[in-house]
């Protein structure tokens, strides 16, 4: 299989480039098998250096789904494996969390419960791990992937989770001196929300930031695309043509600013898995990957 273009036309993991996905896999949903099956076939095609997913299986015996996707692609992965809900229901034959998978090997930081408005602990989560890219390859990074609440009527519960996700994510760069001289995080996954909702314009400093002077840059608004790349349309089969509210874009990818000079800006950003393979639509969700200057 042939790289996908992304415009660039640059290979990966060189001068500095990173190619970042982000993707709602849909757990074990439907026929999950052939599901997976489309999704490696998008993964292998893509040719991500860092991949966030959402929605990926573990099971109670360890095995996880995004130890698989890493096997067939030489790569690490790390899965928020401990936050499933096995205790609470020991009957169940799987569970979803976040994961990721990388060419570069990963240390697993924080993996931690976001908590709702109330302050009390849901069974959303962030995974931040350190991506030990080599130096020559431009240095290690951080990396955190999450999923936030879900329902046109939750963004108060969404905008709690987003405020504990920055919080966590500036902790670990480091204080506001610190973060302005190093490289940033890149932050993605399953936001749940539209671009102009309040929890995502406070993330990106449309309006008040949940930090002061500590912000995400939005790749897809960043690179000034012409189409409004709903991550959650009724174009693929797998969405409810009568769902509440479809057509919407609900998935980002993110870096964080202030950051160092010259990192973290993008070079595209464009939407993956929105054909079938073989027949088979790989998730509800499409895909996003951006060529990321890190």
């Amino acid at each position: 299989m042939h790289r996908l273009d992304l415009t660039t036309g640059s290979s990966l993991g060189q001068d500095g480039g990173v190619r970042v996905l982000t993707w709602n896999v849909q757990g074990r949903i439907g026929e999950w098998e052939k599901r997976q099956l489309a999704i490696e076939s998008a993964l292998a095609s893509v040719e991500p250096d860092l991949v966030m997913l959402q929605e990926s299986w573990v099971e109670p015996n360890g095995s996880t789904q995004a130890s698989l996707f890493a096997e067939r692609l030489g790569f690490h992965s790390a899965t928020a494996i401990e936050l499933a809900g096995f205790d609470t229901y020991p009957q169940a034959t799987y569970w979803v969390v976040n994961a990721i998978i990388s060419r570069w090997p990963l240390q697993i930081r924080r993996a931690v419960s976001l908590v709702d408005e109330n302050g009390e602990s849901t069974w959303r989560h962030v995974l931040a791990v350190n991506v030990d890219r080599p130096t020559e390859a431009g240095g290690p990074f951080l990396a955190a992937g999450t999923h936030l609440e879900h329902g046109v009527d939750r963004s108060e519960t969404r905008s709690a989770q987003m405020n504990h996700l920055l919080k966590e994510t500036a902790e670990l760069l480091g204080d506001a001196e610190t973060r302005k001289q190093s490289l940033p995080a890149v932050v993605a996954g399953d936001f749940n929300a539209v671009p102009w909702s309040d929890e995502v314009r406070r993330a990106t400093g449309a309006s008040a930031p949940y930090i002061p002077a500590f912000v995400l840059i939005d790749a897809w608004e960043a690179c000034r695309n012409s189409t409004r790349g709903d991550t959650w349309s009724t174009k693929n089969p797998l969405v409810p043509r009568k769902a509440v509210y479809p057509n919407r874009r609900l998935d980002y990818i993110t870096t964080t600013a202030p950051r160092l000079r010259n990192r973290g800006s993008f070079e595209s950003c464009v939407l993956v898995g929105t054909d079938p393979v073989d027949g088979t639509q790989p998730s509800d969700h499409y895909g996003v990957v951006a060529e990321v200057v890190l």
